[in-house]
């Protein structure tokens, strides 16, 4: 197995952005991002974390920018269509390719100080403020594709809300790819000050492509007090590879809860890292996602307790068709200076074809003597034939019978979806997917 990777595209230094064009922080980041990038290895699948996902052979001759078109060269509505955007919002960012073209925020929202921009605009105009968060919780040099993100990122969200500020409708970003042979770089930093709420959608779509490269990184920091909810609905097309890094910081009494859909991409490996930080913090982590075909689904979770009294719960669910495989790897960890913390951590997958392959892999690091309760579950299994028979028994059809057991194996994390819409939509993907 080698380590060296094929790089015939234009990332180099050539191609940075001008450094005369951004804050000097920023130009700086792209500095440490291609360094790094240039140096460090390309992970392995010879190592622990990247052993079910092998990028051997992968090239990255991908264009480091593709043109939006702006505002007024693209049908907006029919975009927001295309990737099923609906309902009310406090606040819109619309980024298509590597461009931000619209970014509208409401009335209410505004008048409260709360900050939605893209990454580059809310550097210029709040400089202080984006350099203390962007990137501080994913450095560039994390891994080889986060210092290229980091060195080639255009567009991203900056969210900002303030202290005791409660937003009652959700912000959004969609980031839209519909350029062949492209490489983009969503990027979210949210921000919830103390005592603040909010929530967030961010979502990523595209038709099916030859060939393109997501590279993404979220960030996600929870002041005290605050309650956030994060929604991260991932709905590529195929021909799209997806490298994904989503990281939260949860502070004293902080409540986040997060939502991970994986339904797109030919690949896709999602890393969603918890550090529970302050006393009394609780974190809720939910995820979603439905193969087929030959999709590739790594996802990777961390639940770390590092203050007093913090809870977190994850639940993993999906099921796989066709010959689509699946890998659940999870570590919860209890660090050896906090106590009376609660852990649970659990990842199940059901098979709907004999050709499906699904693996989860679940750890446990307990560094104290007093957890409240620190456990895993994990199951990986086809349809329950007892179930089965007992609903064609009762008249019902094969394919209707199946229908039926897969919506109540999704249901446990369907009813802990809050926005109706989200929910009612991820239902008609539930049903897409089983009508082939």
């Amino acid at each position: 197995m080698t380590d060296t990777l094929t790089t015939t595209s234009g990332f180099g230094r050539a191609t940075l952005p001008a450094p005369d064009a951004q804050p000097a922080f920023l130009a700086d980041l792209r500095r440490r991002g291609l360094e790094a990038y240039e140096t460090l290895p390309v992970p392995s699948a010879e190592t622990e974390e990247w052993r079910y996902t092998d990028l051997t052979g992968f090239d990255l001759d991908f264009r480091p920018f593709a043109e939006g078109g702006g505002p007024e060269a693209v049908n907006r509505h029919g975009l927001l269509a295309a990737a099923g955007v609906a309902g009310e919002r406090a606040g819109l960012q619309i980024q298509r390719n590597s461009e931000v073209i619209s970014s509208e925020v409401g009335t209410t929202a505004t008048e409260h100080g709360v900050i939605l921009a893209d990454l580059d605009r809310a550097a210029a105009q709040h400089p202080d403020l984006v350099e203390r968060y962007l990137h501080s919780l994913v450095p560039p040099d994390r891994t080889k594709f986060t210092a290229l993100h980091a060195a080639f990122r255009t567009g991203g969200t900056f969210v900002y809300v303030p202290r005791g500020v409660a937003l009652e409708l959700p912000l959004q970003t969609l980031t839209y790819l519909d350029a062949d042979g492209a490489a983009v770089f969503p990027h979210t930093v949210l921000v919830a000050e103390e005592g603040s709420e909010v929530t967030f959608i961010d979502r990523l779509a595209s038709p099916d492509l030859e060939r393109a490269l997501s590279d993404a990184v979220v960030e996600i920091h929870a002041g005290p007090n605050s309650r956030v909810r994060y929604v991260c609905l991932q709905e590529w097309g195929q021909g799209v590879t997806h490298l994904s890094v989503q990281r939260t910081e949860v502070h004293r009494d902080a409540e986040v809860r997060t939502l991970v859909v994986t339904l797109g991409a030919s690949l896709s490996r999602s890393e969603a890292e918890t550090v529970l930080q302050g006393d009394g913090g609780s974190s809720e982590m939910l995820g979603m996602y439905f193969g087929d075909g030959d999709q590739h689904f790594d996802h990777r979770s961390i639940q770390d307790h590092v203050g007093n009294a913090t809870a977190s719960d994850l639940l993993y669910k999906g099921a796989l068709k066709d010959a689509s495989r699946a890998v659940y790897t999870g570590t919860v960890i209890i660090e050896k200076d906090a106590h009376r913390c609660d852990a649970y951590q659990t990842n199940r997958n059901v098979l709907l074809s004999d050709r499906a392959k699904a693996d989860s892999v679940p750890n446990l690091e307990i560094l104290t003597n007093d957890p409240v309760r620190c456990g895993h579950a994990a199951s990986v299994g086809p349809v329950d034939e007892n179930a089965m028979f007992y609903l064609q028994s009762r008249g019902i059809p094969p394919d209707e019978a199946e229908r039926l057991i897969v919506f109540g194996f999704f249901r446990e994390v369907l009813d802990r979806i809050s926005l109706a819409e989200v929910r009612e939509g991820l239902e008609r993907a539930i049903e897409a997917e089983l009508e082939g």
